[in-house]
């Protein structure tokens, strides 16, 4: 009456050890090697994409994010600044360590103002990769969008020819410490001083990247330099800004710029605008999750992942994006 109950007892005890033990290989395995959507804790990640600021140009990005969250299982949000400011993107991502979350994607304001706050998330256990604008100076993993520097240098042969190798440009830029925007900057610079030297930069106006400032920089520079031949944006909003004044003044000016805005579109619908070069946003969105996901399972990461570009004019105005959505569907 008394070997029973023993007996079954050392029965329990070594099913107990083996399911122990079967579990403890799972997890192991699940840590070594997870899956999209999975974390080591059972939770899912959680990924947060911090862009510059509030701008329409940043719409296209959040739905790549969300959608290509949805797909892997993982949680997604959107977190930005109320303007492009530095110091307010450096409060959201603080807060965002202070939640502890899994991962961060930033479209960085400035390079050195953020080398410090990604290196506290760093220490954190948080991981942080760059979209649309780099932070190279930062330990930042990757880094998602367009190649800013050959896209600026294309952009400047475009120009050359819509200005036919001759005249005066200006150079609208929002905000003068952008790393991406500088690199556009240099490299349309470099194009027009390769492909035509008798084209004559009058300047590179900052804007700040707001709309009101871009009419208002433009008004500026017409009455300053009356023989202006053409002024190109590097950021969305100083196109359709300059062609709204050019129209207004009736002023014989080129414009061109960065970013398929609607305002563009109609823009180069109307023959205000040249050309557009229009960035692939939404695989920006898309390749953020992934990469965080990468970066939360080990893998190694690319430095740079470049997206690439579309110049949109009249000729393929209403085409491009349908040809941008086939090529994704394609790679994504």
């Amino acid at each position: 009456m008394v070997e029973q109950p023993r007996k079954l007892f050392s029965v329990a005890l070594i099913l107990l050890l083996v399911c122990a033990a079967a579990g403890f290989a799972v997890g192991s395995a699940e840590s070594r090697d997870p899956q999209p959507g999975a974390h080591p804790q059972g939770r899912k990640p959680v990924f947060v994409m911090v862009p510059k600021g509030v701008h329409p140009y940043y719409e296209p990005v959040y739905k790549g994010f969300t959608d290509s969250a949805e797909r892997y299982g993982v949680v997604s949000e959107i977190d930005a600044p109320p303007r492009f400011d530095v110091s307010l993107q450096v409060k959201v991502i603080e807060d965002l360590i202070a939640r502890g979350v899994s991962g961060i994607a930033i479209s960085a304001n400035d390079d050195k103002g953020l080398v410090a706050v990604i290196h506290e998330a760093v220490q954190a256990g948080i991981k942080v990769i760059t979209f649309d604008a780099p932070a190279p100076s930062s330990e930042a993993l990757t880094y998602i969008g367009t190649d800013n520097e050959s896209a600026g240098f294309e952009a400047g042969k475009r120009m050359v020819s819509a200005m036919k190798g001759r005249g005066t440009i200006a150079i609208l830029q929002g905000g003068l410490d952008a790393t991406n925007l500088n690199l556009r900057t240099r490299g349309f610079k470099r194009a027009l001083a390769e492909e035509a030297p008798d084209i004559t930069v009058v300047g590179v106006v900052d804007e700040g990247g707001d709309f009101s400032e871009s009419v208002n920089q433009t008004e500026t520079l017409l009455a300053s330099s009356p023989r202006l031949s053409a002024i190109f944006s590097v950021s969305a909003e100083g196109a359709p800004a300059a062609a709204a004044v050019v129209r207004r003044q009736g002023a014989r000016v080129l414009v061109a710029g960065f970013d398929d805005l609607p305002d563009t579109l109609q823009g180069i619908r109307d023959g205000l605008i040249s050309f557009c070069v229009v960035q692939n946003t939404y695989k920006m969105g898309w390749l953020s999750v992934q990469r965080l996901l990468d970066a939360v399972a080990g893998r190694p990461l690319p430095k740079i992942n470049d997206t690439g570009v579309v110049f949109v004019d009249r000729g393929n105005l209403d085409t491009y994006k349908a040809m941008m959505e086939a090529d994704n569907r394609k790679q994504l």
